[in-house]
């Protein structure tokens, strides 16, 4: 499979780069990066979607750029045909709805993050919510690296979906501060925590009276989110056009 990365330079191009080497079915054949003058892995690496050389056979592009790349990679990969992997972060609505009309077209794979096991604990999320939602008051704690420039995590975002998906009429609290009088039943806090070179931890406290229960997913190394991109990568290889999320992997 022939995949075209965008964001090669970038932290996490450069361990999908080193993670590539260990799959004897996947090749790099191409990148795109706006600072394409640190090419140091003897393939075309493009400024832009709109300078690349059509010749390229290209099966998949996976994204983890920004996430206004989106307008230059969906109307490349509709032309040509290719899937998409978007595991960049901080769409908003527009964005979203742009990403969903170009699934008509293509089938997309799009997931704020990548990791298997934080797909797993969504599941553990909507049955929490599920059996508790009329007794706990639930709040969101996300913690990252430094360098992370959107707040709330495209993951905390995953999981007040999931949250409020299975429990209506709720809204999120973004922090707290001042006299702000008793917390509302209907409230999801959520609370973002930048620091050091913290990879990504998520967790999700379940309050009640006399107890509660938290549950907690903590990345170790990017490289499972480089892993879990080429995954995804295999997986919508043939699908239908439509989007797609890490969930349909299991």
């Amino acid at each position: 499979m022939n995949i075209l990365l965008s964001g090669i330079n970038g932290k996490m191009g450069k361990t999908i780069m080193d993670v590539v080497r260990n799959e004897s079915d996947v090749l790099i054949v191409a990148g795109v990066d706006k600072n394409n003058s640190q090419n140091t892995y003897n393939i075309p690496v493009f400024e832009s979607f709109k300078t690349i050389n059509h010749d390229l056979h290209i099966d998949c592009i996976i994204d983890f750029s920004v996430k206004d790349a989106i307008y230059e990679i969906l109307p490349f990969a509709i032309e040509h045909n290719i899937s998409v992997v978007l595991a960049t972060t901080g769409y908003d609505e527009k964005d979203n709805e742009y990403i969903l009309n170009a699934t008509k077209s293509i089938p997309i794979l799009k997931s704020g993050n990548m990791s298997f096991g934080l797909n797993t604990m969504l599941k553990i999320v909507k049955l929490a919510t599920r059996l508790l939602k009329s007794d706990a008051d639930i709040e969101i704690i996300e913690s990252h690296h430094n360098q992370k420039i959107d707040a709330p995590s495209g993951t905390a975002l995953m999981i007040a979906n999931i949250i409020q998906d299975e429990s209506t009429d709720t809204h999120l609290q973004y922090g707290r501060e001042g006299i702000i009088g008793k917390r509302q039943k209907n409230e999801i806090g959520m609370h973002s925590i930048r620091g050091g070179s913290v990879v990504g931890k998520h967790e999700v406290q379940f309050l009640l009276n006399g107890e509660s229960i938290t549950i907690k997913h903590e990345a170790e190394s990017k490289s499972l989110f480089a892993y879990g991109s080429i995954k995804a990568a295999k997986f919508i290889q043939g699908k239908k056009p439509g989007l797609y999320t890490m969930s349909d992997l299991s």
